[in-house]
């Protein structure tokens, strides 16, 4: 659990959190169980589902294919450009 001090409207204040793995069931529910120590009351709960994890080559795959999406850069030769421009 970690506890860190939030100043809010002039008054500091604890917040706390509560960071877990669980299992999303077939049902799409899913089971918490909290330690003794977390206050009760209301809570805000935020649920994400964990990245499928890419092999290297899979990753280099879909790297290479973003890369390939892209347009190409534009060709200057360097003559061409007026140096002066830079310094005005």
């Amino acid at each position: 659990m970690g506890r860190d001090a939030v100043a809010a409207s002039g008054k500091l204040q604890t917040m706390l959190a509560h960071k877990t793995t669980v299992t999303v069931r077939e049902d799409h529910q899913v089971v918490v169980r909290l330690p003794d120590d977390f206050p009760a009351g209301e809570a805000e709960v935020i649920v994400m589902p964990r990245p499928t994890t890419t092999s290297p080559h899979e990753a280099a795959a879909e790297f290479d294919r973003l890369l390939a999406s892209l347009p190409a850069a534009p060709v200057v030769a360097l003559d061409s450009l007026d140096r002066g421009e830079l310094y005005r």
